[in-house]
């Protein structure tokens, strides 16, 4: 057996294990996986050869024509040591020539950024239909198909807690499909600030829908409603007062869901309290934010340390 055709046997064993688009992402690093050792037999693949497809991605991604980043290395490595695995149970090979190999360390990372201070304020103060939503994967951490499907049921104002046990996924058209569960898991009960809550409560008293963000014929958001909608949505934020000084044109609903796991961090919420409100279904995934951020700390410290030393120190020196 080649390896396309292990790969393609394995793949159809997970797509009904995971999400539409985890699907989607592991087809991507099989096709990654195939262009350098789709046609070659299984039996004859070496550590070598997962090496050289690695190294060959983190000098160019064909795809984009850029070195590969340091996530994607790690999901095309795991992957491939998914399917050797996959062989192993069939007897196909003996050994797993993926198990241990290494991705490099000068291979580029590529954060979501979190929005600034300012970016935050013009989320809480642009009047628009997106609003309450924009706010509830900011200051909730929903992901964008938890949010469309959320409905006002959901959320329990007394209690501060909104209950996320559904997901929206577009696997084929414009229509999104609602699944029980989210990407994960079967859901999370997410505590809310006080401040969310009223906001919230405001909203309901307005709102002529069942859902908490639908499109504007009060109906669940299709994938076309969806983008129409942030798109307007972006231009008000982009004429507020204050946006020229920012970079708020670029942002999409996952920076607002990495700025809420940015919060978390600030507030000293420790990083298993912040996967389980994430909804993280391995806490190496909350504590890699966390630690990008450990980083992004200590380099601003040091770079407070730079000037000071520049306008205090040298100067009396000079």
């Amino acid at each position: 057996m080649i390896f396309s055709e292990l790969a393609a046997t394995w793949l159809q064993t997970r797509k009904n294990k995971v999400s539409y688009s985890q699907f989607k992402n592991l087809r991507c690093y099989i096709n990654h996986l195939n262009r350098y050792i789709g046609s070659a037999v299984v039996e004859d693949i070496k550590p070598i050869d997962i090496d050289s497809l690695l190294d060959s991605l983190t000098d160019c991604n064909p795809n984009t024509g850029r070195p590969a980043s340091r996530q994607t290395l790690v999901d095309v490595r795991s992957t491939a040591q998914r399917i050797f695995e996959y062989g192993l149970d069939l007897e196909l090979i003996t050994r797993n020539p993926a198990r241990g190999r290494e991705v490099s360390r000068y291979a580029p990372r590529r954060y979501r950024r979190a929005l600034t201070t300012t970016e935050q304020g013009l989320i809480i103060s642009t009047p628009h239909r997106a609003r309450v939503g924009a706010l509830v994967m900011m200051l909730a951490g929903l992901r964008r198909g938890e949010l469309i499907p959320l409905t006002w049921d959901d959320i329990d104002l007394d209690g501060l807690k909104i209950s996320v046990t559904k997901s929206a996924e577009c696997k084929n058209g414009n229509r999104f499909e609602v699944k029980p569960g989210t990407k994960t898991a079967w859901g999370r009960m997410v505590d809310i600030t006080l401040d969310l809550a009223l906001v919230l409560q405001e909203a309901k008293k307005a709102a002529t829908s069942k859902y908490v963000c639908p499109r504007s014929n009060g109906q669940m958001h299709t994938l076309i409603s969806w983008r129409r909608m942030w798109s307007s949505y972006i231009k008000s934020l982009g004429k507020a007062p204050g946006a020229e000084q920012t970079n708020i044109q670029e942002i999409t609903a996952h920076y607002l869901r990495h700025t809420y796991a940015t919060l978390l961090y600030l507030s000293g919420v420790d990083v298993l309290t912040a996967a389980k409100l994430l909804g993280h279904s391995n806490v190496k995934t909350t504590l890699a934010i966390y630690t990008h951020l450990d980083d992004l700390i200590l380099s601003k410290s040091v770079d407070k340390l730079d000037s000071y030393l520049s306008s205090a120190l040298f100067r009396s020196l000079a």
